[in-house]
């Protein structure tokens, strides 16, 4: 059977920051992104740059960066 959406409609980074959201909403005191990565079922391509956007946002808060600026430790803004 096939489904009247296509291959194409489907918002795979939209689908990959929820994905990020909500594994970071499990851990309120602050979670690695080798976690994130390794585990929130987000495309890890995808990781950094959902990441990026959601410190812009305000809904994300970098407690450790790495030494050129990428962030280590997140968790989402109190």
């Amino acid at each position: 059977m096939w489904m009247d959406w296509d291959v194409k409609d489907v918002n795979y980074k939209l689908i990959d920051t929820q994905r990020i959201i909500d594994y970071i909403t499990s851990f309120p005191k602050g979670i690695s992104v080798e976690s994130i990565i390794q585990n929130s079922g987000a495309d890890k391509l995808r990781v950094y740059p959902a990441l990026f956007e959601l410190e812009q946002s305000g809904w994300l808060e970098v407690l450790e960066r790495e030494e050129l600026g990428a962030p280590s430790v997140v968790r989402k803004r109190i």
